[in-house]
C-alpha cells in the first residue's frame, strides 16, 4: 500500500488540478483507490471535482475547503493538496449529499466498495458547521461504537459561508460526504486538545441550538467576558477566544476528567455566545486556558509514533491524515513553519495531509463518538501487523 500527497499554489483551480494529476502519474500511472482532496475556499470544489474525475475515472474520493493552506509537509503549506492511496488489497466507498442522512450514506458506501454490512476499520467525515452532531449519532446509531470516527467541518477563510465539499458524484457548499475505508493496513488514532480546566464554570440556563443564552441566568456574553476580564462587543470573536474556550465534561479516565471542546466564534445581539457546537440548558459549561506553546506541544501528540506514545513497535507508518482546528491554527499563526517542521520530524519524514477545519470529529478515551472545537483528530497509516501482547 502506498500514500502519496501532491499539492500545488496555483491561483487557477484548473491549473492547481492539473498540476497535481501531472505530479501524482510521475509516481505511478495506476489509477488511485481513493483520493482526499483538501484546498482553500479560495479554489473551487466544482472544478476540482471535475478534473480530478476525468483523470482518475471511477476513483472514489473525498474533499473538504480549509482554512487558508493545507500542510503536507513539503514545504510552508499549499492552497491545494491531495493525498492519493494505491491499495490494490483494500476497499474503499465514498457517498454524498445536499441533505445527508448517516444511515443512507453509509449503506450506499459500503455499496459502493463491495462491503454491504461489514463494519469498515475507519469513517472519515466532512460536513459543513451546523451537521455534525446528527450526523456522528446516525453512525453510531448504524455501526455501533466500535468503529472509529475522524473528520472535519469544512471551513473558509473567514467564517462567511463560503466553505464547500465534493465527492466522486458531485460538489456543494451544503451537506456532508463520507468515506469507508478497508485499508491493507493498520491504523493508529488520536484525538487530542490542548486546553486546561480553570476554576470559572456556569450552568447554562437558556440555549438555542448552537447559542448560548444565558449562563447561570445572566447574558452569556456579560459572565464570559467577566471570566476573561476584557470587553467584547456584539459580532465576531473568534480570535479573541482561541485560547479561552468553553468545555463539558464528558468522562473520566483514572478519575481525571476529560472535556469537549466550545469555541465562542461570536457573540448575539442579546449578548449571547454562539458557538461551534450545539449546547443543551442544564449542561455545566467550564472555561478552558491555553497557550500558543501549550497548542503547539499538545498539538504534536497526533504525531507521536514512538512505542512510549502507544504506537506498537512492530509497526512502521507510511502515511497520515491530521485534521487541525482553524482556531489553533490561527493562534499558531506565526509559528506555522515551527509546526510543519515539527511535525515532519516526529512523523519520521513520512507523507501527511492537514487540513485545517471549524471542527473535529473523533472518538474520546472511553468511545464516546464526538463533535468538538479546538481539537486535532489524527489517522496514522502503518504497515506490519499489532502484536497481541501490545
Amino acid at each position: 500500500m502506498k500514500f502519496i500527497t501532491a499539492q500545488s499554489h496555483c491561483a487557477s483551480t484548473a491549473d492547481a488540478a492539473q498540476e497535481i494529476i501531472s505530479d501524482l502519474l510521475e509516481h505511478t500511472a495506476s489509477l488511485p483507490s481513493l483520493l482526499l482532496v483538501y484546498f482553500s475556499a479560495l479554489h473551487s470544489s466544482e472544478i476540482l471535482q471535475n478534473r480530478l474525475s476525468l483523470a482518475f475515472p471511477d476513483v472514489p474520493m473525498l474533499g473538504c475547503s480549509s482554512c487558508r493552506a493545507v500542510q503536507t509537509g513539503q514545504d510552508e503549506g499549499a492552497p491545494v493538496a491531495v493525498a492519493a492511496f494505491y491499495d490494490t488489497r483494500g476497499a474503499y466507498g465514498v457517498a454524498g449529499s445536499m441533505e445527508p442522512d448517516a444511515h443512507q450514506l453509509l449503506k450506499e458506501a459500503m455499496r459502493r466498495c463491495d462491503r454491504p454490512g461489514e463494519l469498515p476499520h475507519m469513517v472519515l467525515l466532512h460536513a459543513s458547521p451546523g451537521l455534525e452532531e446528527t450526523l456522528l449519532a446516525q453512525i453510531d446509531a448504524e455501526l455501533g461504537h466500535s468503529v472509529p470516527v475522524i473528520g472535519g467541518s469544512a471551513a473558509d477563510e473567514a467564517v462567511q459561508g463560503q466553505w464547500q465539499l465534493c465527492w466522486s458524484d458531485g460538489a456543494m457548499g451544503e451537506g456532508a460526504a463520507l468515506a469507508v475505508l478497508y485499508p491493507d493496513c493498520e491504523l493508529v488514532f488520536q484525538f487530542h486538545s490542548g486546553y486546561m480546566p480553570t476554576r470559572n464554570h456556569a450552568v447554562v440556563t437558556e440555549a438555542e441550538g448552537r447559542e448560548v443564552i444565558s449562563l447561570d441566568g445572566r447574558p452569556a456574553a456579560d459572565l464570559y467576558q467577566e471570566w476573561l476580564g476584557i470587553s467584547l462587543p456584539n459580532g465576531p470573536i473568534l480570535r479573541e477566544t482561541t485560547l479561552a474556550p468553553l468545555a463539558r465534561v464528558v468522562g473520566a479516565m483514572y478519575e481525571v476528567p476529560y472535556y469537549k471542546l466550545s469555541h465562542p466564534e461570536s457573540i448575539t445581539k442579546r449578548r449571547g455566545l454562539r458557538l461551534f457546537t450545539r449546547i443543551e440548558q442544564g449542561e455545566t459549561l467550564w472555561l478552558m486556558q491555553g497557550s500558543a506553546e501549550g497548542l503547539l506541544q499538545r498539538s504534536l501528540l497526533a504525531a507521536r509514533v514512538e512505542p512510549a506514545y502507544g504506537m506498537p513497535s512492530s509497526l512502521e507508518p507510511f502515511g497520515a491524515l491530521v485534521v487541525f482546528c482553524a482556531g489553533c491554527r490561527l493562534a499558531l499563526s506565526e509559528r506555522l513553519d515551527e509546526l510543519s517542521l515539527q511535525f515532519r520530524q516526529r512523523l519520521g519524514g513520512i507523507p501527511y495531509v492537514m487540513p485545517f477545519t471549524f471542527g473535529e470529529q473523533g472518538r474520546l478515551p472511553q468511545g464516546e463518538i464526538t463533535h468538538g472545537n479546538l481539537m486535532i483528530s489524527s489517522v496514522i497509516f502503518c504497515n506490519g501487523e499489532r502484536l497481541n501482547d501490545q
